[in-house]
């Protein structure tokens, strides 16, 4: 039993339809926020001014979220009790009688608006006492130790081995808290040098204060780890997904998702940068692939363009480069964009590296790909297919392939540890649905 803190918006409620949340609504206030309940957990009305209504979301969930071009209302995978809201507002003490997930909206009782005061104070008016206990992680024991067993194998020393995944797309009820645990497991057999995130941590659907919260929960979760933690930005981590209004600029991504990583970052308001692993002779390279305001959204300012072709020309030639990047260079390797901002001025500044580029590595098309470029200087493009549990077939580049998956089993999980050898060679090692990679 355990007394659970609650936060409210003024001037939300809730829709008795869908119950999703609706804005400019001054006489309300609601909670933004998911909260998780189970038998004989408990509200109860500390200040009779008020009057309050519970959404109740069952844990059972839509499959077309896994198998179709689908993004949970809200970030949410869970269904809605649409019952629930139409009971209206009452004062009665609301026990819940099973696990679920709710929200609240309340009112005043004479019909006046709320103040941001109130809802800041919402402790005063209702409390909630909590019966349940979070989901245990599923931990996948025997995939663990067999990626383990084939990382160490191949592990030599001077090798970087980086925990690689892309899209998690993180929702409530979800299946991050499973990766989190996944991860931690593997480090503790596999040793990581550091995590590589190529975007999309979470939906972008919500506001700005709940994605802070959301991504700053899964941050918290990497940093267990104790190794350093980069990001690159997604086209949905600039928050804008679905007409949300609540944007993200550049600056407050920059601040958001390479927060830690301000201290090495040769610019800590860009939101590209470069690490150096001098042991090794490599540079890698983490670009900004996205820019909600700029037409086309998808691709490369001409600032950053600059950046990286002198940066290049700072490599010695003894030294190998790997991009890592949200999104493909070439409009080819992007189904959702017809064309990709100066990406072939950025592939004439790779082209002009007098480093060696060892590869270009990017999330986004949700499907696995190796694509061989052939110009000047001859790498591969390689794509990564995305950590959320999903395996639809819509919009995809020809000749990918995106493995089924299946919630509860090893193949709900899809991420890598990639290996850079210290002759250049590249082992991608599977975790969950798909297959190992050599390049």
């Amino acid at each position: 039993m355990v007394k659970t803190r609650l936060e409210a918006t003024a001037g939300f409620r809730l829709n008795q339809e869908n119950g999703c949340l609706e804005r400019n609504f001054p006489q309300f206030m609601a909670t933004e926020g998911f909260y998780i309940a189970d038998k004989g957990s408990s509200l109860h009305l500390l200040d009779n001014r008020y009057r309050y209504a519970v959404a109740v979301y069952k844990l059972e969930m839509s499959d077309r979220f896994i198998h179709t071009y689908d993004y949970a209302p809200e970030q949410i995978w869970g269904t809605y009790d649409g019952e629930s809201l139409q009971v209206g507002y009452g004062e009665q003490e609301h026990i819940f009688d099973g696990r679920c997930y709710f929200r609240l909206c309340l009112r005043r009782a004479d019909g006046e608006q709320i103040t941001s005061y109130e809802a800041e104070n919402i402790g005063n008016i209702i409390s909630y006492t909590s019966m349940a206990t979070g989901r245990a992680p599923r931990l996948f024991q025997n995939e663990v130790q067999r990626v383990a067993d084939k990382v160490n194998s191949l592990r030599t020393e001077g090798d970087l081995v980086f925990a690689l995944l892309a899209d998690t797309h993180a929702t409530v009820n979800g299946t991050w808290q499973d990766t989190a645990a996944n991860l931690f497991a593997l480090q503790e057999k596999a040793h990581f040098d550091g995590v590589v995130h190529l975007g999309d941590m979470t939906d972008g659907t919500v506001s700005r204060d709940m994605t802070r919260f959301y991504v700053s929960s899964m941050l918290n979760d990497l940093n267990k780890l104790n190794v350093p933690i980069n990001i690159v930005l997604g086209n949905h981590d600039a928050n804008y997904f679905h007409g949300n209004p609540e944007s993200m600029s550049l600056h407050e991504q920059a601040e958001l998702y390479q927060g830690d990583v301000a201290k090495w970052k040769q610019d800590k308001d860009k939101t590209y940068y470069f690490v150096d692993y001098s042991q090794q002779k490599l540079r890698c390279f983490y670009l900004s692939a996205y820019q909600n305001e700029s037409r086309p959204r998808y691709g490369f300012d001409l600032t950053q363009i600059s950046w990286v072709r002198e940066t290049l020309k700072e490599v010695p030639k003894d030294w190998r480069v790997v991009i890592f990047s949200h999104d493909a260079p070439l409009a080819e390797l992007d189904p959702w964009s017809e064309e990709i901002r100066n990406g072939n001025l950025l592939m004439q500044a790779l082209e002009d590296s007098q480093g060696s580029i060892l590869a270009y590595i990017h999330g986004h098309a949700h499907a696995d790909y190796v694509y061989n470029w052939h110009g000047v200087k001859e790498f591969p493009i390689i794509a990564l297919g995305c950590a959320k549990c999903e395996d639809m077939l819509e919009r995809k580049v020809e000749g990918s392939f995106t493995p089924p998956r299946e919630l509860g089993q090893p193949t709900q999980e899809l991420w890598d540890v990639l290996i850079i050898k210290n002759n250049g060679r590249l082992h991608f090692i599977r975790f969950g649905a798909g297959h190992d990679r050599n390049i």
